[in-house]
């Protein structure tokens, strides 16, 4: 009886999961910083709010647009801490596009909170970048 064959086979078994474990990570869009020539008229849009925030809230972006949640909380766009005061988040948005939006701060089992005042509006340039520098408004 030849007992190697086994081995071989879930040597070979356990290197293809591996192989595509790492080849889904290291290939996820989700985690590939958005690229302007990645998609047709788009330019890269980033987000900064400076926002004073309590342990366990964190700060995000919805708006008018798809990429920005279409106005629902759930599916709102998170900024970064890592600069704290400052929030940002980086994606890609249509150009030369009229975008409403507004910032959100959410915290676990707790009401979300929207900034005050009407929607901010912008129209994203026809190529290019677009950043904002906004600060939270109560």
């Amino acid at each position: 009886m030849d007992r190697t064959r086994p081995r071989t086979r879930l040597r070979l078994g356990v290197a293809v999961v591996l192989a595509l474990l790492l080849g889904a990570f290291v290939a996820s869009p989700a985690s590939a910083a958005p690229d302007a020539g990645a998609q047709r008229n788009t330019v890269v849009a980033t987000f900064n709010v400076a926002a004073q925030t309590q342990w366990g809230q964190q700060v995000y972006v919805t708006g008018n647009r798809p990429e920005l949640g279409s106005w629902n909380p759930d599916k709102a766009v998170p900024l970064s801490s890592a600069t704290y005061p400052t929030w940002s988040a980086t994606v890609l948005l249509p150009a030369d596009t009229k975008v409403e939006y507004k910032y959100i701060i959410k915290a676990v089992n707790t009401r979300v909170v929207w900034e005050s005042g009407p929607d901010r509006t912008t129209v994203t340039p026809p190529t290019g970048t677009y950043i904002t520098h906004d600060t939270f408004r109560n």
